[in-house]
């Protein structure tokens, strides 16, 4: 199985100097963007997308950062972990990942902490993009149409990267930036000194020796480090958190149904359920389980064996640069072995009851989300749910479902 990236490293040590009065007492990415502070929102973000581990790369008032991670644990998931390690100077931002390597994973993603790109972080993690080799990287790029502001990347048609452009040298449009959202190992920051910048330092070095590849995204982009864009941030940041929504059915849709599937000896995947599933990553959407699982209520395999196949299957999924956000099953169903299950329950579909409350914890926009299932009590609860519904009936997962998804970052409808 390929090496899964477990792990989110954010660099918050900056200054924030060209956001005058604002960075006096705060460091930028404690500022307030529609009213959480930013580095909350990297760091959710980081959880939905599977990243259970967030190392925080701390320096300028490093102080309010242990403060607010000390309240941030407090609503973090089970099984996550938050670590903040300090400059106690300046190092520039590869000297801060240097300074962190007793915690770093072998490898890494590793985020700008101004910085809110929407993309998908798994993809850029995966073997097809970075290789299995951990001396090669990856970076994520935008296209931009002014690239004053930025490093610009030059890189050929399947992503090799040939050079990174300084700011102020850009080659002709269009202009690719560094999205401030890389891959990296270990061994890249290790041996360069005490000072060294990721940017200036790292990634030429890499470029020149042919390891790193860049993946381009087209999702929303934003720097908050300059008044006016912080500005911009306050409506446009938390906007980009609402999205449409793929509710998939698990048996029959994501893996062959073969009754009663509760162990992953038992598990198929079925044909394009993991491009399926990594397109709709890729395009902006949400994606969501429902399932119900009468095989605990009927005693074939206990309820912790459903969470333990979701557990396996979003780490197959992560692996191949795709993710599941949120699920939702129901053990229920009146005619039951097991007592406790054995009774009618609002999530069993046909009823809606699990659509529902995915619906209630995530903001969703409805009109724009669909489900696809094999049965029509699948269908059924997604209309009881004001959600478009879509029966499969076997095949590739992905050519299904590819027409009906359209792109959240160009509007444009996706062809298989």
């Amino acid at each position: 199985m390929p090496l899964m990236v477990d792990q989110c490293a954010i660099l918050l040590g900056g200054l924030g100097t060209r956001l005058g009065s604002l960075t006096r007492e705060t460091p930028k990415p404690l500022l307030p963007v529609g009213g959480t502070p930013f580095i909350e929102l990297l760091v959710r973000e980081a959880w939905r997308q599977g990243f259970r581990k967030v190392v925080l790369l701390a320096g300028y008032k490093s102080e309010r950062v242990f403060d607010y991670v000390d309240a941030l644990r407090a609503r973090m998931p089970q099984g996550h972990t938050i670590d903040v390690v300090v400059e106690l100077e300046p190092l520039g931002t590869g000297g801060a990942v240097a300074n962190a390597l007793p915690v770093l994973d072998e490898r890494f993603l590793l985020l700008n902490g101004d910085t809110w790109f929407d993309c998908n972080w798994n993809a850029l993690c995966s073997t097809d993009v970075v290789g299995e080799r951990l001396d090669n990287a990856s970076l994520a790029v935008r296209a931009v149409p002014l690239a004053d502001r930025y490093e610009t990347i030059d890189f050929s048609a399947d992503g090799q990267v040939r050079a990174v452009v300084p700011r102020g040298e850009a080659l002709a449009a269009p202009y690719y930036v560094n999205g401030g959202a890389y891959c990296l190992s270990r061994d890249h920051v290790r041996g360069l000194g005490e000072r060294f910048s990721i940017e200036q330092d790292v990634l030429p070095r890499l470029a020149a020796a042919g390891k790193l590849r860049a993946r381009r995204f087209e999702g929303y982009f934003l720097d908050i480090g300059v008044p006016e864009s912080y500005e911009r941030s306050q409506v446009e940041v938390p906007a980009q958190r609402r999205r449409p929504a793929l509710f998939l059915d698990r048996d029959g849709v994501l893996n062959q149904d073969e009754g009663y599937v509760g162990t992953t000896d038992r598990f198929r995947w079925i044909d394009g359920a993991m491009e399926a599933v990594r397109l709709a990553n890729d395009l902006g959407y949400y994606v969501f389980m429902v399932t119900n699982q009468a095989g605990v209520a009927r005693g074939y395999y206990p309820v912790e064996n459903v969470s333990a196949l979701f557990d396996w299957m979003n780490a197959q999924l992560r692996a191949q640069g795709a993710h599941i956000d949120d699920w939702r099953f129901c053990p229920y169903h009146p005619d039951g072995t097991v007592e406790q299950y054995s009774h009618v329950h609002p999530w069993r579909k046909p009823e809606p009851g699990m659509l529902l409350d995915l619906m209630e914890h995530w903001d969703i926009d409805v009109p724009a989300s669909l489900l696809v299932g094999d049965q029509d009590t699948d269908l059924a609860a997604a209309r009881a749910a004001g959600v478009a519904a879509h029966k499969f009936a076997g095949g590739n997962l992905r050519d299904f479902v590819a027409p009906h998804l359209v792109s959240q970052t160009d509007s444009t409808e996706v062809t298989t």
